[in-house]
């Protein structure tokens, strides 16, 4: 969770390359069954992809060879994401 520019919450992180260009999007949010939530990666060249857990993704990203800060900026913006969801039950 994150805020924009106008204080709006916004549950989309950019992965950024090492040439800081963003080469995919990851996104959360809540599922059709109550409680759960949906966690996408809009890949700007491969497509889209949706993951059952957190582990599963972060395991994507690592085959990816997405660097360990960043593997590490997806953990934390999760779980702040999903504080807020529950929190709020958005």
């Amino acid at each position: 969770m994150q805020y924009d520019n106008q204080n709006n919450f916004t549950f989309t992180l950019d992965l950024r390359d090492d040439n800081d260009n963003i080469w995919a999007a990851i996104s959360i949010i809540q599922s059709k069954e109550a409680g759960k939530s949906d966690l996408l990666l809009i890949d700007a060249n491969n497509g889209n992809f949706s993951f059952r857990s957190i582990t599963e993704l972060i395991n994507f990203l690592q085959k990816k060879k997405v660097s360990f800060i960043e593997r590490k900026k997806v953990l934390d913006f999760l779980a702040n994401s999903l504080l807020f969801l529950e929190k709020n039950e958005l």
